[in-house]
């Protein structure tokens, strides 16, 4: 599979990282702290969760370097995702 395909296709593996993605792409800006309070997910698999997505180029942290006991807000990559998307399905259904 292509790097890109790869890539999608991990990030929507796990129900965990679909629902923190979706709640990243509808709040921008959020904390994991919101997101564990408003998703119900557990703080430690959101905080895996979120640094998966973010390895991959879907979501990006406020913060660089050292984030211990740094309040850290997330953003997604509408763009990424939908281009990624788009590249798995056409590797899908080629």
């Amino acid at each position: 599979m292509p790097e890109r395909v790869t890539a999608i296709h991990y990030a929507i593996g796990s129900a965990t990282r679909v629902t923190v993605l979706r709640y990243v792409l509808d709040h921008p800006g959020t904390t994991r702290r919101q997101l564990v309070d408003e998703t119900g997910i557990a703080a430690a698999p959101a905080g895996i969760a979120l640094a998966a997505l973010e390895e991959r180029g879907y979501v990006a942290a406020d913060v660089d370097g050292d984030r211990v006991g740094k309040i850290v807000h997330y953003s997604a990559d509408r763009a990424k995702i939908a281009d990624d998307a788009s590249a798995f399905l056409g590797w899908l259904l080629r």
